[in-house]
């Protein structure tokens, strides 16, 4: 089979095909379903209906769906969540509006079980306790012994006989001789009662937990009495306050084992009474020995001596109470809130009071005078005296004053969250007039409670009351700017009246801008500046933020300490102003923006981003001024800086997305100099992301696109000057990028970019950097599968043929077509895998470029470059080069395809046909040689190809030959 390559020359006048304009009626995409969201009005959910148009002409793309089309199906069809979250949010605005006077959001609120975590993780302490019970097992002992003799005191007490048998005696005798039992509840049968001391708070709570695991295993044996002693003697552990700072947690955990007490009461009455249901409820049909046992145990219950245990164990089995009169139940809430008023510690009687309201609020959800009762309660025995026992504990160095607030801060807001759920709008109020009649730390607890608790638009409708009151709650507990903070809270979620938003800022700045703290001041400012800029102008957040800068120039630590405070304060007035836009033009918001400095900007809390975020958000169009952008390249240069070897791919991909956007948002006009410039200094702030160097080189080839536009092609010197500094810009930066696929990409784009400027320089070296880096790419085929490979390399050398048929060869070489032969070397030198068709398929690509490029006249120049066609002058020598290329390029695409044997003949038929359109289109078929190899090309392409194929290129043959009266081509459609 010949093998020389001879080029013909093409007629383009004649094979340039006119298009020809009609006018037409339908439109192309008439033939498609529309797909159209009807919803009648008697209708509550949502239908798809169909309309099909019927044309004239059927879509040829839509005539290949069987059936509706997928995507549209899935964009008209019901979300299932959409449609749960409106119809939840709409039954939650029924709640809302019908609740709104007496019930709080309950997101404000916690449940009870949240609370109890809440002390256990906040009430610690590392110093050593001591656990007193009869029922310590004898390992208890032993475990005791290693703690030294001065702290473990064993007492011994008289035993009591064992359980009396009760078959067979009446009710009331069963009653009198369980009673029998309780007369020494501090006893049990042969025991003593130990007092281990020196426990660690962990030693302290197993050996609790030891007790509830004991208390339910004594009740599966039938033990109740046990039960309920070794109850009685855990909360007997309550009636120690030390130390006052482990008080709460222990309250917690005792609390644990009454509720276990509780529920294996009423399960018990609920199985005696065959119902069911929970919690207990009454039916006429409940059996009189339920009843009978839950007055029995009420009556152990008030057989207890002391009160503590007394009350705690009654309010525990408060719903047993239903079995009996709820009537009788709501009085014994009442007495027990009553009967708090003996405990004399004020610490032991909040947490009593706490546990009241929350078994009261399960089983008389509708009283609230006993809350109310407990609230002037607390107040009173604070009146008292904080520690009536002498000297309180301190834990940490922390005092007296601080230590009482912090543990009588959960019962009180406990209380009060009970009261808000339920109370009606004069109960509140009242609330409201005891905190202006209250005075030291119980004032100061109440007021922090009803910011805490009480629903937003109550607080928003007393606002201004209650700015006053902070103002005079100077006793220490919670600190004034934190009363205030929660103040700031609560109207950002609930706004007063119009006509108190201003008097309320001017009375509350009045007290934030004397906070000494700066931190302090910070944190109150950011929130009441939310509010400023929800409700008034960018004017008056200018002024607020004027005051934030002179508190913090007069801290020479801010450029270390308050960052991202200073960062929050910028991103709140962007995202809560309804005219963020004007803020730019602020003085005092450009100078917060100036403080930041790239080397202590803090990017760990995700401030920066939040910031960055809001601004390119919120700025109109497009950043023409040079300060603000270098503040942004500031942030985005520290979000950068913050990346580390932890960072994740998907945290890179939408930083890097973030900057890209602000990148493009960059837009100084008709300045292209300092467009320029700014793309110079963004190179060097994100030289580690390789999404946004590409970015920038892409937005550098359009700077020089834009000045070409401008000048309409017609350099100046200064613009010659200005389009060659983008090119080296893009060439100094592609190399830096890691992948080569990009690389190569962008030295095509530069250098195209580059000769259409007439920069034949820079475009030379471009394109002489993009065929090396075909062998990068080539090398990293290793990596990815063959097909792959082909997708990704063989699209980018032809292009990159393409470019260089237009592109002239530099005047220093010789013999001609200097690119495409080193782009040919590089195709063939390189040592492509057996197994793919890379080599062949590029060569192909090859064999088009350099008949193309030895043409007399070549398909397209390059507007105000010279081409190889004028610059050679039609010399001979071109063409000849171009043949000898060509022909051994041909020689390796014939002997690649004479190896493709056996299974993997199928895959010579796509290179099969390629060739054969190759050889039709640019070969001098006049030359016999080449007329055989057409020929035997054309016999492998009917024996590789399907019949249809076959049939389609013999079409496209005989139409080609008809529009250029090709002989030869006649010739061959007849063979």
């Amino acid at each position: 089979m010949a093998t020389t390559w001879k080029i013909g020359s093409r007629e383009w006048n004649k094979e340039k095909k006119k298009v020809m304009m009609r006018a037409t009626i339908d439109h192309p995409l008439q033939g498609v379903r529309d797909y159209t969201m009807k919803q009648t009005s008697a209708s509550k959910d949502k239908k798809m209906k169909f309309s099909t148009s019927q044309p004239t002409a059927l879509d040829p793309l839509s005539s290949v769906l069987d059936g509706p089309d997928p995507l549209s199906d899935l964009l008209g069809a019901t979300d299932p969540l959409s449609e749960a979250a409106v119809s939840t949010s709409s039954r939650q605005v029924i709640e809302d509006t019908d609740d709104a006077d007496n019930v709080v959001t309950k997101n404000k609120h916690s449940s009870w079980e949240q609370q109890r975590t809440c002390l256990l993780v906040k009430f610690t302490t590392t110093g050593t306790l001591t656990f007193t019970s009869s029922f310590l097992q004898p390992s208890d002992s032993a475990e005791s012994r290693a703690v030294p003799s001065q702290r473990r005191v064993v007492k011994t007490q008289t035993a009591i006989t064992e359980r009396h048998r009760t078959q067979g005696m009446s009710g009331s005798e069963r009653i009198r001789a369980r009673l029998e039992q309780l007369d020494s509840l501090d006893e049990i049968s042969g025991g003593t009662i130990r007092e281990v001391g020196g426990l660690t708070q962990e030693e302290f709570t197993q050996r609790l937990i030891g007790l509830k695991q004991e208390l339910i295993q004594s009740w599966q044996t039938d033990q109740r009495v046990k039960a309920l002693k070794i109850a009685i003697q855990c909360v007997k552990l309550l009636s120690l306050s030390a130390p006052e700072h482990f008080y709460p947690h222990k309250f917690a955990l005792v609390m644990e084992i009454l509720e276990c007490l509780g529920t294996l009461v009423c399960q018990r009455l609920r199985v005696k009474s065959k119902n069911d249901n929970s919690p207990i409820s009454c039916s006429n049909d409940m059996k009189l020995e339920a009843q009978e046992i839950a007055r029995n145990w009420f009556y152990k219950v008030a057989s207890i001596r002391e009160l503590l245990p007394r009350l705690y164990l009654e309010a525990a089995l408060l719903p047993c109470y239903s079995l009996l009169n709820s009537q009788e139940g709501e009085q014994a809430l009442a007495r027990l809130s009553r009967m708090i008023r003996g405990i004399g510690d004020p610490l032991l009687a909040a947490y009593a009071r706490m546990y009241v309201c929350k078994v009261g609020s399960e089983v008389a959800p509708n009283l609230t005078q006993y809350m109310s009762e407990g609230v002037e309660d607390f107040l009173q025995t604070l009146k008292q005296g904080l520690w009536p026992e002498g000297e309180a504990d301190v834990n940490m160095g922390e005092d007296k004053d601080t230590l009482a607030a912090r543990v009588l801060s959960p019962p009180l807001e406990w209380m009060m969250q009970c009261l808000a759920q339920r109370a009606p709008h004069h109960v509140l109020q009242s609330v409201l007039r005891q905190c202006e009649g209250g005075e030291g730390l119980g004032q100061n607890l109440l007021v922090a409670a009803v910011l805490i608790t009480f629903p937003h638009q109550f607080i928003a409708q007393n606002a201004i009351a209650l700015t006053h009151l902070i103002a005079g709650c100077s006793h220490p507990g919670k600190s004034q700017h934190e009363l205030l903070c929660d103040l700031g809270r609560c109207v950002n979620q609930a706004a007063p009246s119009q006509h108190q938003q201003l008097p309320l800022l001017n009375a509350v700045w009045k007290f934030v801008t004397k906070i000494p703290d700066v931190k302090d001041y910070l944190t109150t400012a950011g929130i009441w500046l939310e509010f400023t800029a929800k409700h008034f102008t960018a004017v008056e957040v200018n002024t607020l933020l004027g005051d934030v800068l002179r508190h913090v120039g007069s801290d020479q630590s801010h450029e270390l300490v308050h960052y991202p405070a200073l960062l929050a304060l910028v991103s709140t007035a962007l995202t809560n102003s309804p005219d963020a836009q004007t803020l730019f033009t602020m003085n005092h918001f450009q100078g917060l923006l100036s403080v930041f400095q790239r080397d202590s900007v803090s990017t760990g809390d995700g401030v920066t981003r939040g910031v960055v975020e809001a601004l390119l958000a919120h700025h109109p169009g497009d950043f023409t001024d040079p300060t603000l952008v270098q503040h942004l390249l500031t942030f985005c240069g520290a979000l950068h800086d913050s990346f580390n070897a932890l960072t994740t791919d998907d945290e890179k991909r939408q930083l890097s997305l973030l900057i890209t956007s602000f990148i493009h948002q960059v837009n100084f006009g008709n300045d292209f100099e300092q467009q320029l410039d700014f793309y110079v200094s963004a190179r060097a702030a994100f030289s580690n992301l390789d999404s946004v160097l590409v970015s920038l080189v892409q937005c550098v080839c359009q700077l020089a696109m834009a000045t070409w536009g401008k000048v309409r092609g017609m350099h100046t010197g200064k613009t010659a000057a200005f389009v060659r500094a983008c090119s080296a810009y893009c060439f100094i930066t592609v190399p830096s990028l890691a992948s080569p696929v990009t690389r190569l990409r962008l030295y095509l784009l530069s250098g195209s970019v580059a000769l259409l400027n007439n920069c034949l320089g820079q475009g030379d070296a471009c394109m002489k950097a993009a065929i090396r880096e075909v062998l990068e790419v080539a090398g990293m085929q290793e990596t990815i599968t063959g097909s792959q490979s082909g997708e990704i390399l063989c699209p980018i050398v032809a292009n990159l043929a393409s470019a260089l048929i237009a592109t002239p060869d530099p005047p220093d070489v010789s013999p001609p077509l200097y690119l495409l032969r080193g782009l040919t070397n590089a195709v063939r030198t390189y040592p492509w895998p057996k197994d793919t068709d890379l080599q062949a398929m590029m060569s192909i690509s090859l064999l088009h470029a350099l008949s193309a490029a030895a043409q007399d006249v070549l398909p397209y120049h390059i507007q105000s470059v010279e081409g190889n066609d004028a610059l050679y002058g039609g010399d001979p020598l071109v063409k000849q080069e171009a043949e000898q290329l060509s022909s051994v390029l041909l020689q390796d695409i014939l002997s690649h395809i004479k190896g493709l044997t056996g299974i993997q003949e199928k895959r010579s038929g796509p290179l099969i046909q390629g060739l054969f359109w190759c050889i039709i289109t640019w070969s001098d078929l006049s030359q016999t040689p080449v007329m055989n190899l057409a020929v035997s090309v054309w016999a492998l392409v009917k024996k590789h190809n399907s019949a249809q194929t076959v049939m389609q290129m013999k079409k496209a043959i005989s139409k080609r030959a008809a529009l250029l009266k090709d002989s030869r081509l006649i010739e061959l459609v007849n063979q």
